[in-house]
């Protein structure tokens, strides 16, 4: 009498975030990146702070303006974003075909990796923010200026939001390309084009092109969800506006890479 093999389970979502958990760490660019992230972040700020005029700085912040403290957002913006498109174009490069041998639904795979990312980002971000605070407020403290009020509604959403929404959004828009380009330096590209460039032709594409088109770019609707743009200009959204204009952006790329994962050779 013959017994049937016991069947195999195929891997579920809880293997496919515990298998995807552990590739994002084993990649050594993933830690390296985000400690010198942090302390990018955190050295410019301080850095601006200590060499610049402290007194201006200070009273540009009693004003509500927070420039200080993201001086090296964009910088750490598209490191990370580089880091979320290596993570994802590493399966065109030999990992692939363990991964989609292991997880035949591959865009279970893709979403996993995406939603690691957006955690990453909003984490990353927001610790990003919270040192580079405490680094240029301690700095005007020590030198007897008024630091931020750290009780403002208006400076605590820029901290939470500005920075982590940046990396997030830019990281997912730079994950989905290195799926379309299976490059994470072509995705870092397509994606800074996308975000950059047409706000740098505004000045020459006329009146109507810069109060309509450069504010429901992804960079300027973080901004204005983050509340860090000023209501009115070319460049700002309500904060409804501003959230459906990125989830826009987010279900238009992620839809095209899903679309592409299934269809492509992974060689």
């Amino acid at each position: 009498m013959s017994t049937a093999a016991p069947a195999t389970r195929a891997p579920g979502i809880d293997s496919t975030f515990a298998s995807e958990w552990r590739k994002m760490r084993a990649l050594r660019s993933t830690p390296i990146g985000i400690v010198l992230i942090l302390l990018v972040s955190v050295g410019v700020g301080g850095f601006m702070t200590m060499v610049g005029d402290r007194a201006a700085i200070a009273e540009a912040q009693a004003q509500s303006e927070y420039a200080v403290i993201f001086f090296g957002s964009g910088l750490t913006t598209w490191a990370f974003a580089y880091l979320a498109a290596s993570f994802v174009a590493a399966e065109f490069h030999g990992m692939g075909e363990s991964t989609f041998v292991a997880t035949a639904r591959r865009v279970r795979v893709l979403a996993v990796k995406l939603v690691l990312v957006i955690a990453c980002g909003l984490i990353v971000g927001l610790l990003a923010s919270v040192m580079t605070v405490a680094a240029t407020q301690g700095v005007l403290t020590v030198h007897d200026l008024r630091p931020l009020d750290l009780t403002d509604p208006g400076l605590v959403r820029a901290v939470v939001l500005f920075v982590g929404a940046s990396m997030a959004v830019q990281g997912v828009l730079a994950a989905c390309f290195a799926v379309l380009v299976r490059s994470a330096a072509g995705a870092v590209i397509i994606t800074g084009m996308i975000t950059l460039l047409p706000v740098s032709l505004a000045r020459f594409l006329g009146e109507w092109y810069s109060a309509h088109v450069p504010r429901w770019l992804p960079g300027a609707a973080v901004e204005s969800l983050a509340g860090v743009s000023t209501p009115g200009s070319y460049g700002y959204l309500t904060a409804p506006l501003a959230a459906g204009c990125l989830a826009a952006w987010i279900a238009a790329l992620c839809t095209l890479a899903a679309l592409r994962l299934r269809r492509m050779d992974i060689r």
